[in-house]
């Protein structure tokens, strides 16, 4: 195994142990408002040792006198005088002629567990705190650039008629989430030291989509299934408190699926490759639990005749791939022909952070820029939804440097990355057995015979004469007919002139 092989699938892990796999990352976007939230809490106070030992004396033995707590302490008159005077001032006794009771305050200072004295000072506080609309917990003020926001899926509110009234309901969750407020600001003190009073202002600074970013994971254990990680979200303070985000997280997860054309795809895909996928162990697309021991295993490389290669299980927004992408390929001798990259025909596809740095990743890397093919792109409604989504709009620069239309002939559920004369990358969108999510396995290779075949098969895909215009987007410093032509040249399209 190559170094970047190793770098690859070497996480100092005992891969016979191997128990799940991240085969994702989904990215959502959840309102949210940020509040200015003024108050009072209750700050612990320390007080002479000698003072608390004789107030914790007068409460154990009610109307005492001052020379009997002198004499407890071995006191003269004069200590015992400047002991008074010490208890007197910290409010938690009276005196009642020579008699020495604890106050009110001193009854409510006295700790029911330990007969311990605590005395604490007001203390206004002023915190900036945003919440989500739909748990109303704590989230980080992060905000998500633009050009990657529109990616992102955004959920919608449960209960809009309670979002709309979040102001309202500020105190009372301030309240409940006042420690880990207190945590996220680094605060050395206990967690009782500092405690909660009253709220006497909130004002609303501003409402913000909120990301979350939320990885998927493949449970290897009998019966396999593929599950959204929420342990980050439900760890975070109070027990209980991410539940309603949670849930609707997971409802939108559940929703998503696979194309229904996997089984053809697969087929295709066997036309294509010669069998890359069975002749490596895979029979059956949905046999991908088996696909990711082997992933992970003593033997992920493709076997003869096609290395160099990996085989590769997840989603092109998954570490895996990523990392198949971005390092495995810097060992492949390239020259400056673009990436072609043919995306399944399916909604979730592309739509995540991780994906986003992906291809900003890939764009520094390669010299001829990305090239998306667009499925359906001659149709009106389809390119505006790859321009909005891919390519540039105002200020935002495009994820992929040009886009062209082709015609939808091949399998939704297949994605292919190439890069002409170097490498390419095949995953097969599959569901998994139990859950239905969309579990793609795949692989990435270098073998010539192989790559020639997708440079063939991306050529028919992309030389269709029923599309007049099939350049959808290109850089700024060129034309859409440069763009065409560098295109057509990258794939060895033949074109004639009349």
């Amino acid at each position: 195994m190559s170094k970047v092989e190793s770098n690859i699938f070497g996480d100092g892990a005992d891969k016979h142990e191997l128990e799940s796999v991240e085969i994702d990352e989904l990215s959502f976007l959840v309102r949210a408002q940020k509040f200015r939230i003024a108050g009072t809490a209750m700050r612990r106070t320390s007080i002479p040792l000698a003072t608390e030992y004789a107030i914790r004396l007068i409460h154990l033995i009610p109307e005492i006198t001052a020379e009997q707590v002198g004499a407890y302490f071995g006191f003269e008159h004069t200590e015992t005088s400047v002991l008074l005077q010490d208890i007197l001032d910290t409010g938690l006794v009276t005196e009642t002629q020579g008699r020495l009771v604890l106050s009110a305050r001193g009854y409510e200072a006295v700790s029911p567990l330990s007969d311990d004295i605590e005395l604490f000072s007001a203390e206004d506080f002023t915190a900036t705190q945003a919440f989500d609309l739909i748990a109303l917990a704590p989230i980080e003020d992060n905000v998500i650039q633009p050009g990657i926001a529109r990616l992102i899926p955004e959920i919608a509110l449960p209960d809009r008629i309670a979002a709309a009234k979040a102001a309202s309901r500020i105190p009372e969750a301030f309240e409940m989430h006042f420690l880990e407020w207190r945590q996220r600001l680094g605060g050395r003190l206990k967690a009782d030291d500092f405690r909660f009073q009253s709220i006497q202002d909130v004002q609303l600074i501003k409402t913000f989509p909120a990301p979350f970013h939320i990885p998927v994971r493949l449970h290897l254990e009998e019966p396999a299934v593929v599950e959204p990680d929420f342990g980050n979200l439900r760890q975070r303070g109070r027990a209980g408190s991410r539940t309603p985000l949670i849930e609707a997280l997971s409802d939108y997860t559940k929703k998503i699926t696979c194309p229904g054309d996997y089984d053809q795809a697969f087929n295709e895909l066997e036309a294509i490759d010669g069998g890359v996928l069975s002749r490596n162990g895979l029979r059956d697309p949905t046999q991908q639990a088996s696909w990711a021991k082997s992933c992970y295993g003593e033997a992920p490389a493709l076997v003869h005749p096609f290395d160099p290669g990996l085989k590769l299980i997840g989603s092109s927004a998954s570490s895996l791939v990523k990392r198949a992408l971005t390092m495995w390929t810097k060992e492949i001798e390239t020259d400056s022909s673009p990436l072609f990259w043919l995306p399944p025909q399916a909604d979730y596809w592309g739509r995540s952070l991780s994906f986003a740095t992906l291809l900003r990743d890939l764009s520094a890397q390669e010299p001829g820029g990305l090239v998306l093919l667009a499925r359906g792109g001659s149709d009106h409604r389809s390119a505006s939804h790859f321009r909005r989504l891919f390519g540039a709009r105002e200020r935002q620069e495009a994820l992929f440097e040009r886009c062209i239309a082709i015609t939808s002939d091949a399998p939704r559920a297949l994605e292919v990355v190439l890069k002409p004369n170097s490498w390419v990358m095949v995953l097969l969108h599959a569901p998994d057995a139990k859950s239905g999510y969309p579990l793609p396995v795949g692989y990435i290779s270098a073998d010539r015979v192989l790559v020639e075949d997708f440079e063939g098969y991306f050529a028919r895909l992309a030389s269709s004469a029923t599309i007049l215009d099939p350049v959808l987007w290109h850089k700024t410093n060129e034309t859409a007919s440069g763009a065409l032509d560098l295109i057509d040249q990258a794939l060895r399209i033949e074109t004639t002139s009349d």
